[in-house]
C-alpha cells in the first residue's frame, strides 16, 4: 500500500491538485491531517486523480462533521491520524507516543506545525509531513509517501517538497 499524507493546505486546494497530480493515480489512500479538510473535496471537482481519502480535522476548519483523530490501517499496521493541536509538543512529542501506544498504533501521523518531521520514539513512527500552502522552516511546501509494503511490518516514509510552476509541478526529496 502506498500512501500520500499532506496537512495545512489552508485552502489552497490547487497544491493540492499539483500533488494528486503527480501522485494520485500511484497512491492507494491520501490521508490529510487538517487545517484545509476541505480542499480534498474541492480538488475532486477540480478533478484531480483521488485515491480513497481519509483526513481529520484541524484547529482552523469548521466543519465538525469531520473527526479530530482517527485511526488508519496501513496494510495491517494501525495509524493513529490527528492535527497535532490537541497534544502539547512543549516538551517534545511524549505525548504522541503515548497517544499511539495508547490504541496500539504502530505510527502517528499529524501535522500543525507546518514543518516536515519524521522519527521513530519507543517503537512508534512519528510523521509530519510539513505544509502543502504555508511552509515553516528551510523546506518549501512538502508532503509525504508512506509505504506500507505486505511483507513488511515497517512503514516507509519519504518526505518531499513540491517544487517546480503550478503547470509544471515536480517533486524534490528532503533529507531530515
Amino acid at each position: 500500500m502506498r500512501i500520500l499524507v499532506v496537512s495545512d493546505t489552508q485552502g489552497d486546494f490547487r497544491s493540492l491538485v499539483a500533488a494528486l497530480g503527480l501522485l494520485g493515480r500511484s497512491v492507494q489512500a491520501l490521508v490529510h491531517l487538517g487545517d484545509g479538510s476541505g480542499d480534498v473535496k474541492a480538488a475532486m471537482r477540480y478533478g484531480a486523480p483521488m485515491p480513497p481519502a481519509f483526513g481529520v480535522r484541524g484547529n482552523v476548519d469548521a466543519d465538525s462533521s469531520v473527526r479530530l483523530a482517527r485511526r488508519f490501517d496501513a496494510e495491517g499496521r494501525l495509524v493513529m491520524l490527528a492535527h497535532g493541536h490537541r497534544y502539547p509538543l512543549g516538551d517534545g512529542v511524549a505525548s504522541l507516543v503515548y497517544a499511539a501506544k495508547e490504541v496500539g498504533a504502530r505510527a502517528f501521523f499529524f501535522g500543525h506545525t507546518h514543518v516536515p518531521y519524521c522519527e521513530e520514539r519507543s517503537g512508534v513512527l512519528l510523521l509530519n509531513p510539513g505544509s502543502l500552502s504555508r511552509p515553516r522552516g528551510p523546506w518549501g511546501p512538502s508532503l509525504a509517501v508512506v509505504e506500507a509494503p505486505p511483507s513488511s511490518t515497517c512503514l516507509d516514509v519519504k518526505l518531499f517538497e513540491l517544487v517546480g510552476t503550478q503547470a509544471s509541478p515536480k517533486l524534490r526529496a528532503i533529507r531530515l
